[in-house]
């Protein structure tokens, strides 16, 4: 962390409070900013009261008295009030910093980053550090109205004694020990992070419906739990062990600072008995003592969180620093994507690794897709079909070789631009809990509300029959998280399948296993659909991929690849994969003979 990092976040959050509310940010700048003098102004109307009582001068103490209770009203009232529209501003930023966030890391054309600990880690503290990030502003600003406060604060001590201004010496000392204490603390945090996000993701296995089924089956409830309670105890006791080393120093500071006070209290006395200072000094010394203490704690805390949200800007630096470069804000290409494939899609000597590993999942890889073709996937678990299906789609990249489009190097795409001619059903399919309309028409978002489009898909799919049953039809909300209607795995499937099939402009529509609910005979009419939909294309040149571990659907495939271990084992037709006699014909007749 730096102290760049804490002004640019400090600038930023006071602009996102500009934007959240112009009217009301000015109004508490002023109001911040004034609570600079008002404790000087307190005190030093008390002193004045005392003297002018004294003195016997009436005038003299009606204005004192004025002055005090203006200083104290404004300062009380003025503290409730910037307080309270300082909560609301914050709340604003940190809804606007969030949403800053999430759009970042979704404006990232890849997830390759999601598979990622080191990323997962610094997102997580990011998240949950928003709070910290809203009040940075603010807590700059405090800082400093605080620190103008302690300097007119010494001021009018020094105008009693010039040694009074060795209270400013003694709180020297507080200040770095107290940020060593943050520091110290900040660092465990940091350390904590993998522990307590291994800790949640445990927990949130048991309150996921899904997992909670099989882990209350299986009864690895409390043994879950023990694990989860463990990674929280290690996070515990190592913010526990940072904050006893750093409150210490920080306990020994303020000690020093009282020594010094007392002090300059029998200074003081001296100066009375002396008859160099008046009962009005004394008085404004006790108040201002009070007063110091209160500001210097003050500074400290703003400081503090200031230092804390510095810490976590250092993340949001960070971040959008890696969305930037790795294509975020990309500017529109050279190379827009073609409205028609003409030649296809070409996979030269691809290899991929997934990040943090050194074992290729994809090895070299050499495949051409033509245009207007269907093409079947098959290989056991591992073999690398989905990860494959990703490269395709443009989620990954290739760690080396490249992926053309009709002759052009898929990376320079615009990857939102080729996102949106892809379609289709993948094996880890979206539950989408909205209205069955939403949750079909987001396959193709332009046309969310074409309902025409909507029926048509899910009549496609099969799904027609699942709609007609429930009790408000399109409208029907679904997932029980909102109260709405439940589905079966395979029902869902089938709701994912009609979402697929919303786009009927594609270039490329792709089926990873995505009909394990359904029966073999379900899949193989999909597959028909999907590949009369790609002969319905011709014009667009569209292809259609097809990753199966049935061969019966399989084979209607124009051109059928066998991968084994990141490998083009075999590839060709049917009847040329039949008639070589190796890995895919001796699954194929296995496989026969089981339903036989």
């Amino acid at each position: 962390m730096t102290l760049r990092d804490s002004t640019r976040m400090a600038r930023h959050t006071l602009a996102l409070s500009l934007r959240a509310d112009r009217r009301v940010t000015f109004a508490v700048g002023a109001l911040v900013m004034l609570q600079a003098g008002l404790a000087a102004g307190t005190a030093h109307a008390q002193r004045h009261v005392v003297d002018a009582a004294d003195a016997h001068l009436l005038a003299g103490l009606l204005a004192a008295v004025a002055l005090g209770m203006l200083s104290h009203a404004l300062q009380i009232i003025g503290w409730r009030f910037s307080h309270n529209l300082r909560n609301d501003l914050r709340d604003r930023i940190q809804m606007a910093l969030e949403q800053e966030i999430t759009e970042t890391a979704a404006r990232i054309p890849t997830v390759t980053h999601l598979e990622r600990a080191d990323f997962l880690n610094r997102i997580t503290m990011l998240r949950r550090g928003t709070l910290a990030l809203s009040k940075t502003g603010w807590a700059a600003a405090h800082a400093v109205s605080t620190l103008v406060g302690i300097g007119l604060s010494l001021w009018l001590l020094i105008g009693v004694h010039p040694a009074l201004a060795l209270l400013a010496l003694a709180a020297l000392p507080i200040l770095p020990l107290a940020n060593r204490a943050t520091r110290l603390q900040r660092e465990a945090l940091d350390a904590t992070v993998e522990p307590l996000r291994r800790e949640g993701l445990l927990h949130d296995l048991c309150l996921n419906p899904d997992p909670a089924k099989e882990i209350w089956i299986s009864g690895n409830g409390a043994e879950l739990d023990r694990h989860a309670r463990a990674l929280w105890e290690e996070a515990a006791d190592l913010e526990a062990r940072a904050r006893l080393r750093g409150i210490g120093g920080e306990i020994g500071a303020w000690a020093f600072y009282y020594v010094m006070l007392s002090g300059a209290l029998l200074l003081t006395g001296l100066l009375l008995a002396r008859g160099q200072a008046t009962l009005g000094d004394v008085v404004l010394i006790i108040s201002l003592a009070g007063q110091l203490r209160a500001q210097q704690q003050s500074a400290i805390s703003a400081i503090a969180l200031v230092a804390d949200g510095g810490r976590v800007a250092e993340h949001h630096h960070w971040l959008l620093g890696y969305a930037a470069a790795n294509g975020a804000h990309r500017p529109a290409t050279t190379s827009p994507v073609p409205a028609r494939l003409t030649t296809g899609i070409e996979l030269r000597d691809v290899c991929f690794a997934y990040p943090g590993t050194d074992t290729p999942v994809l090895d070299h890889v050499n495949l051409t897709i033509p245009a207007g073709a269907s093409l079947g996937l098959v290989g056991i678990n591992g073999a690398g079909k989905s990860t494959l299906i990703k490269l395709l789609t443009g989620v990954h990249r290739p760690t080396s070789g490249a992926i053309l489009v009709d002759g052009v190097d898929l990376r320079d795409h615009d990857p939102a631009a080729w996102a949106a001619v892809c379609t289709g059903t993948l094996q880890d399919f979206l539950k989408l809990q909205t209205p069955v309309s939403e949750s079909v028409g987001a396959g193709d978002l332009p046309r969310i509300g074409d309902t025409a489009r909507i029926e048509r898909a899910l009549s496609r799919a099969g799904a027609d029959g699942i709609v007609d049953l429930l009790p408000s039809g399109l409208r029907t909300q679904l997932g029980r998280t909102f109260g709405g209607a439940e589905l079966s795995h395979g029902q869902w499937q089938r709701i994912a399948l009609a979402r697929g099939l919303m786009r009927e402009a594609a270039l490329l529509l792709l089926l990873d296993e995505p009909t394990a609910a359904l029966d073999p005979q379900a899949e193989h009419d999909l597959f028909e659909l999907f590949a009369q939909q790609t002969r319905d294309s011709v014009e667009r040149g569209a292809i259609t991929v097809l990753v199966s571990h049935r061969f019966s659907t399989v084979h209607m495939a124009d051109h059928i690849v066998v991968l084994s271990q990141g490998r083009v084992a075999e590839q060709g037709s049917h009847d040329e994969l039949l008639g070589a006699g190796g890995d895919y014909a001796d699954l194929y007749r296995t496989q026969a003979l089981a339903y036989r």
